[in-house]
């Protein structure tokens, strides 16, 4: 069962208890059958008509959520308000020393691909890098440094581009 049938179902059975002549409209014998399975009895105010009020056995339009019935018999239809949430503006600035500037630099000039590697391009790439391992180590020099280690990569990355 749904929650849909469990809503309606308790709306319905207090609705029995005030008034057990509704059990006596045809369009429910089944449920009155159900409960006479179960052992239980149906009343006999159920089938007193007389003694009660009379029921047309019209779909009551009440019985639909958000209805109520007032004292006179007519429905009242209580419409929810959808309430919007309200936005609500900050004035709380954000830290944004932790934010990414984006990078806007020109691209970075990268070896021709076109260029076949050969021994001699392998050895002037480990040179470069042996001078640039000088230049940090010894001489203290990051500049000339940096060059040489550009140089080393741009040639090393003709090596690995090649088939």
């Amino acid at each position: 069962m749904d929650n849909q049938d469990i809503d309606a179902l308790q709306r319905l059975v207090p609705k029995l208890v005030n008034d057990p002549t509704l059990l006596s409209d045809p369009l429910i014998d089944f449920f009155c059958d159900y409960i006479e399975s179960l052992g239980g009895k149906i009343p006999e105010s159920a089938w007193d008509t007389e003694a009660g009020t009379q029921h047309s056995w019209a779909v009551d339009t009440c019985d639909y959520r958000d209805e109520t019935e007032d004292a006179t018999g007519s429905c009242n239809v209580q419409e929810e308000e959808e309430e919007e949430p309200e936005i609500v503006e900050s004035d709380i600035e954000l830290d944004e020393s932790y934010v990414v500037e984006p990078d806007n630099d020109p691209p970075q000039k990268m070896g021709d691909s076109s260029i076949e590697v050969t021994a001699e391009n392998r050895n002037a790439s480990q040179e470069a890098e042996i001078q640039a391992m000088k230049a940090i180590y010894d001489e203290e020099k990051l500049e000339e440094a940096v060059e040489h280690l550009t140089v080393a990569i741009r040639q090393f990355c003709l090596t690995l581009n090649q088939p």
